[in-house]
């Protein structure tokens, strides 16, 4: 975080208290007038800490350009009431939806959904919900496109963890059937109920293409080198959401791969790209 980054914005935790739930946000707040509203959607268990200090760090260099962004913690997670046990995926849709709701009516902004990973699969759904208020944009930073392939690496975790243990070795298929049946699971620290596993695997980006075509998406995935093209998966989404008549302005970058990361690694190219695709979408409005 730079320090005229620091200057320009102020840092305001405060709990809100949506549908019943009180949920922890960090706002980053614009020392200046504020030009915009970002609601950040992160993305799942520990991916959540490991990218917290740079959103962070974002969130005060988009203050520099007049966004008041509000970072929100999902029931059951970070510093939000709750265990994670009690949560759902549709918990933190109708939770989510308020935050927006009342994020545009604190700033009287216009509103950009901003998801890393499962969170962009999580604004795709509000988008496709037509329940926001209005939206200016959505930002993914790599974005989850098939929640059933997330889980199934989300459980190569605990399949990984027994390697070098006694006992018997479980499989994918015995994890998801565990799951299946109702239980709930531990997987790298994080306990996982059957229910929401059973809600993450349900989730395609691709069935909210007709409502993503109908707003701004600015995309943004990190690539092992320099001029690498983006993941075929990607490639295919962001070709059906062009000939859907979406407008989608992509940047790929090399840096780590910050939601991987125990340690917190140096990613400045993450901020660059993004200031620039929101200006490149804010050039294209004008």
């Amino acid at each position: 975080m730079s320090e005229q980054n620091a200057r320009v914005s102020t840092a305001r935790p405060m709990f809100l208290d949506l549908n019943g739930r009180r949920l922890f946000t960090l706002q980053i707040v614009p020392t200046g007038p504020i030009t915009g509203a970002l609601l950040y959607l992160p993305p799942f268990a520990e991916e959540m800490n490991r990218c917290r200090s740079h959103v962070v760090s974002q969130a005060r260099a988009l203050a520099a350009r007049g966004y008041h962004t509000l970072i929100l913690d999902p029931y059951g997670t970070g510093e939000s009431e709750g265990e994670i046990t009690d949560a759902d995926w549709d918990a933190w849709r109708l939770d989510a939806l308020e935050a927006a709701r009342w994020l545009v009516a604190e700033t009287s902004a216009p509103l950009t959904l901003w998801g890393i990973r499962t969170g962009a699969l999580l604004a795709a759904e509000l988008v496709a919900s037509g329940d926001t208020p209005p939206l200016q944009q959505v930002l993914f930073w790599q974005p989850v496109l098939d929640g059933k392939l997330f889980l199934n690496q989300h459980l190569r975790l605990r399949i990984a963890a027994q390697m070098f243990t006694e006992g018997e070795k479980e499989t994918g298929d015995t994890l998801r059937n565990r799951l299946n049946a109702g239980e709930t699971l531990e997987i790298a620290g994080y306990p996982l109920t059957g229910r929401l596993a059973g809600q993450l695997g349900s989730l395609r980006m691709d069935a909210s293409v007709e409502h993503l075509a109908q707003v701004p998406v600015c995309w943004l995935e990190v690539v092992a080198k320099a001029g690498q093209a983006l993941a075929l998966p990607s490639r295919k989404l962001i070709d059906t959401l062009g000939e859907a008549g979406g407008r989608v302005h992509v940047e790929s970058v090399a840096c780590p791969m910050i939601w991987q990361l125990h340690e917190r690694a140096e990613a400045p190219q993450l901020e660059t790209a993004t200031l620039a695709l929101l200006d490149t979408v804010a050039g294209a409005i004008q």
